[in-house]
């Protein structure tokens, strides 16, 4: 579908990440927008006005008068909002986020797609930093705030398109990935495993998607495959389209080696094809970053660009807000926001923390905010992730009622685990007692690192007011 420059189009949930960026992207390319949301506040109302997108508060069937020419539909909205059900009843057209990407801003690029279910928006800013440093001016959209861009977005006049593919449904009348809409000519498939237990049964289910994801790549593309992951690895026989793998192991294409680890990141020899590429420096810690790094540099080079252009702009990358985000440093306590919450994502994250910061105590904090963390599917392996910490915090789920019928998550019971091997572990149900006992516990040399995918209510900023108020007294 495309509408004249100038058309109407009113975004329903307007503030979420992903739409606010959607409906920045229509202002830019000279659409009037407007928009709606039950949670209209900093940043992302303040950046919607800057644009000059005027967004209202609430939901309400008058938001739509007079009529938009289109309406997108975020997939936070479910059937019975007023505005959704106006539509419907009023025929008004609309889509969903993907659809509206596709057609407005996909369509005719060449698109690069980020997929998996860890790393997908790391690897994401990455690509969009290294093809815009080396000249290419490409369009991208992150899930997140690449630290190299003052906006999550960017339309560019270059011939790409570089989107994080998301497997999450996309809208109350779309209940399938978002990823199928986004018409791959590049691929990256990170790692497959489960996840997302309010919208996929079990992993099988999620490896059809990407089964199916696979299968929608032209034989002209390229697929760079995770060449470890076994679930990816069931899927690449049946590919049509030119396969790469990359990885730290033998046999990658695309392989890293000799990592060298520091407080500042990691230094790594790239290998294509067994063949030495050169001496690279992410500016991240960790193996599954440097994956990340292979992976964005491969794409690299299938664009034309040079191995001097990648090296200098890969050791520019600055990093994407809460991902490994080092948000202060008070008086040698080090704290550190991070995305993770799957456990596999938790342990990488803490192996390559544990490594670059060998000296320091490791203080881990978690809120489980996630749909699946509401459920006690991976509390084992909760127990095996943090057991890397030397001291382990946990809080309250935000939203229990998320875990629907199955076995809820319980924070208490995994402290207890814990604790029974010995580790320091700790459950408090509130902001305020972990901030006060955060402070209290902190010790000069420590690294603090909270693990939410929510905004854990505020609690890095009030510890590090907490800190600071206290700092001559750290000992």
């Amino acid at each position: 579908m495309q509408l004249p420059l100038g058309s109407h189009i009113h975004l329903i949930a307007a503030c979420g990440t992903a739409m606010g960026s959607l409906a920045g992207m229509l202002r830019e390319q000279g659409y009037r927008v407007t928009g709606s949301d039950s949670h209209v506040y900093p940043p992302m109302s303040t950046m919607l006005e800057d644009l000059g997108i005027d967004v209202r508060a609430g939901f309400a069937a008058d938001h739509l008068v007079p009529t938009p020419d289109l309406v997108v539909i975020g997939n936070a909205i479910s059937r019975g909002n007023p505005e959704a059900e106006a539509v419907l009843s009023r025929r008004i057209p609309y889509l969903s986020l993907p659809e509206v990407l596709r057609d407005f801003f996909i369509r005719g690029k060449r698109s690069v797609v980020v997929t998996g279910t860890h790393g997908k928006t790391t690897t994401t800013a990455l690509i969009a930093h290294l093809f815009t440093a080396c000249g290419l001016d490409p369009s991208f959209l992150v899930a997140g705030v690449p630290q190299n861009f003052d906006r999550s977005y960017r339309l560019g006049q270059g011939e790409h398109f570089i989107v994080e593919g998301d497997e999450y449904d996309s809208a109350f009348f779309a209940k399938w990935a978002k990823f199928f809409y986004y018409l791959p000519e590049v691929l990256i498939v990170n790692n497959i495993e489960f996840d997302h237990a309010d919208i996929y049964q079990d992993l099988a289910e999620i490896v059809k998607a990407f089964r199916q994801l696979v299968n929608m790549v032209p034989q002209n593309g390229l697929i760079l495959a995770n060449g470890t992951d076994p679930n990816i690895a069931e899927l690449l026989p049946a590919a049509l389209a030119p396969v790469e793998t990359f990885g730290l192991e033998e046999g990658a294409f695309w392989r890293a080696t000799n990592l060298q680890a520091s407080a500042e990141g990691t230094r790594f020899t790239l290998c294509r094809s067994g063949r030495e590429v050169g001496v690279f420096d992410l500016p991240l810690s960790g193996d599954y970053n440097v994956c990340n790094a292979l992976a964005s540099l491969a794409t690299g080079f299938h664009a034309g660009l040079t191995a001097g252009d990648l090296r200098a702009a890969l050791a520019n990358f600055a990093g994407v807000k809460r991902r490994q985000e080092q948000i202060g440093l008070i008086d040698d306590v080090l704290l550190i926001d991070d995305f993770a919450h799957h456990p596999t994502a938790v342990g990488h994250t803490l192996e390559g923390l544990r490594r670059s910061h060998p000296h320091r105590r490791l203080v881990v904090v978690f809120e489980p905010a996630s749909a699946t963390n509401a459920r006690a599917i991976f509390e084992d392996r909760y127990v095996e992730a943090f057991a890397l910490a030397d001291v382990f915090v946990a809080t309250a789920v935000p939203r229990p009622e998320r875990a629907r019928d199955d076995e809820p998550f319980s924070p208490e019971r995994l402290v207890e685990r814990l604790r029974a091997t010995g580790k320091p572990a700790h459950y408090l149900p509130d902001v305020e007692s972990m901030a006060a006992f955060l402070a209290a516990e902190a010790r000069l040399g420590d690294l603090v690192v909270f693990m939410s995918n929510g905004g854990f209510g505020g609690l890095q900023q009030k510890l590090c007011a907490a800190l600071i108020a206290r700092a001559p007294c750290i000992d």
